[in-house]
């Protein structure tokens, strides 16, 4: 593939042509072409980073040229200087009014020809820069928009499936009355046992679910039992059929002090890591999550690992960038989708806490996030570190 910047001759004079081509395709890659009409055929193909166009030509003269191409949209880069012999003040305006971005006049100095060229070849690269760059802010723009109406469409239906899962609780109340009428009237009966078994456990998700959606809409600064988040945010993972059925969950959770703060911080920012972690072992062949928390100097640490298949070294320093993501936007199975801004946004978090989010990966082997959270005095309670973190309470995955 040819990387060299691309420059078209537009002039009807072979000894000229000639003579641009001597001096330019030593280092550039070079076009040409005999009037207008064969410049507009070439144009779309060539797509050229500078023109180099002769004023006096058969057919459709230079300024015309010039007019035409500033008029289509895809050439609004590229950079066109007039070759002429007529140097007035009036032609140079005229070109200028034409679209033309400089002159060289005729006969023409090379050193003064190359040195134009590299100028508005720099020129150029700044504003190919700015453009591809415009193009990806406007880009993350429209995704960070649909993610903010799909937030709020999710909190919705977050709110009518609390009040919903609540709504389950006096059924299910019935249902498990009657199950352990039943066990107490045939205390053998296996079938009957796990009923009961099954209706305990739904009690029990009801109960986290509604826990936690009931701290996570409070705005009040609180002490947090951060082992309390990491037992629920794991009893929420069961909901996940592929959790349930193929991942073994190791916890060990030691005694830790509170830590205060917004309890939606830290369900957001730990469920982010772990739900991670569960969607890093989907193709592994040993599917494993180990969490771990304790004491280390004057901070608690807590440990998220996965049995997955690592992360890559040229991925390892941008995984907390905002958007980027090794997993689609969509999939029409269940395969694990992301939008980037999952781990973005648990860095911005727990950094607002001054703590910090270390990543350990080795390819083929699995994935530990390290989460440091810094333990402080009970005089610091009543000015807490989270004060300036995100008031963002939507997780990104």
């Amino acid at each position: 593939m040819d990387l060299k910047n691309k420059i078209l001759i537009v002039d009807d004079s072979p000894s000229i042509v000639l003579a641009l081509r001597d001096i330019l395709e030593a280092d550039y890659s070079v076009y040409d072409a005999g009037s207008g009409e064969e410049a507009f055929e070439k144009l779309p193909d060539i797509i050229p980073d500078i023109i180099l166009l002769d004023v006096e030509l058969p057919g459709i003269n230079g300024y015309e040229i010039c007019r035409r191409i500033r008029a289509e949209k895809m050439y609004g880069f590229v950079k066109i200087i007039m070759l002429t012999s007529c140097t007035s003040l009036e032609d140079c305006i005229t070109g200028y009014q034409a679209g033309a971005d400089d002159y060289v006049g005729k006969p023409f100095k090379k050193d003064e020809l190359l040195a134009k060229v590299r100028v508005f070849l720099r020129l150029k690269t700044v504003e190919d820069q700015l453009k591809n760059l415009n193009s990806m802010l406007n880009e993350q723009v429209d995704i960070r928009t649909q993610q903010l109406v799909d937030a709020e469409k999710m909190a919705t239906i977050g709110r009518l499936t609390a009040g919903i899962v609540h709504n389950l609780n006096t059924p299910l109340q019935g249902i498990l009355g009657y199950a352990q009428l039943l066990e107490l009237e045939y205390p053998e009966n296996k079938e009957i046992k796990k009923l009961t078994r099954a209706a305990n456990n739904m009690k029990q998700i009801i109960r986290t679910i509604l826990n936690t959606s009931h701290r996570s809409s409070t705005n009040e600064y609180a002490n947090v039992n951060i082992n309390e988040v990491l037992e629920n945010q794991i009893e929420l993972q069961k909901a996940n059929p592929f959790f349930k059925q193929h991942v073994l969950t190791k916890t060990h959770l030691e005694p830790i002090p509170p830590y205060h703060g917004l309890y939606v911080h830290f369900s957001q920012s730990l469920g982010n890591l772990i739900n991670n972690a569960v969607e890093a072992l989907y193709d592994s062949e040993v599917k494993e999550l180990t969490i771990s928390t304790g004491l280390e100097k004057s901070s608690i640490v807590i440990k998220i690992a996965d049995t997955g298949p690592g992360i890559s070294r040229k991925n390892l320093d941008k995984i907390f960038n905002p958007f980027f993501t090794t997993k689609p936007l969509t999939a029409d199975d269940d395969r694990p989708t992301g939008t980037g801004l999952g781990l973005a946004s648990c860095r911005e978090m727990i950094a607002s806490y001054g703590g910090t989010i270390r990543v350990e990966s080795k390819e083929g082997c699995g994935t530990t996030f390290t989460v440091v959270l810094p333990l402080y005095d009970e005089s610091d309670r009543d000015s807490p570190p989270a004060a300036d973190a995100p008031d963002n309470h939507t997780a990104y995955h």
